[in-house]
């Protein structure tokens, strides 16, 4: 199976925690999301603010990387959560004006969502590599 382009949705500082960490969460922990993703699916994190719960705006990619964890664990950071572990990094932020239609606005409130390999790749195209 081919691998899979994941966008979540999170605070840069929630993000920032999950590259210091080594790991992913969807959804404030939910287990679902994470087990529909495989080892070697890309991540790309939409940080709408900068902080949580009512931080500056911020509304860019902020964090992108790949899922390394074969399963999904227990968090630490929140009980009865989830995460998976992947290798992150932080990049320059790609604001969503720059992402045209390629990421798709209406869905960013689900948190956790599949793009689609036309889509991931112009955004792809758009990151600086590591």
């Amino acid at each position: 199976m081919a691998s899979r382009t994941w966008v979540l949705v999170a605070s840069l500082d929630h993000a920032r925690r999950g590259v210091e960490a080594g790991y992913v969460m969807a959804n404030h922990g939910k287990r679902a999301p994470l087990a529909r993703m495989a080892v070697g699916d890309d991540v790309l994190i939409y940080s709408p603010t900068r902080s949580f719960p009512r931080g500056e705006p911020l509304r860019a990619i902020t964090v992108v990387g790949a899922v390394t964890g074969t399963d999904v664990e227990p968090s630490e950071a929140i009980p009865g959560g989830f995460r998976r572990r992947a290798q992150l990094r932080e990049i320059e932020p790609v604001p969503l004006a720059r992402l045209g239609d390629h990421l798709p606005r209406a869905k960013l409130r689900f948190g956790c969502f599949e793009l689609d390999e036309v889509s991931a790749s112009a955004i792809r195209a758009l990151i600086p590599p590591a």
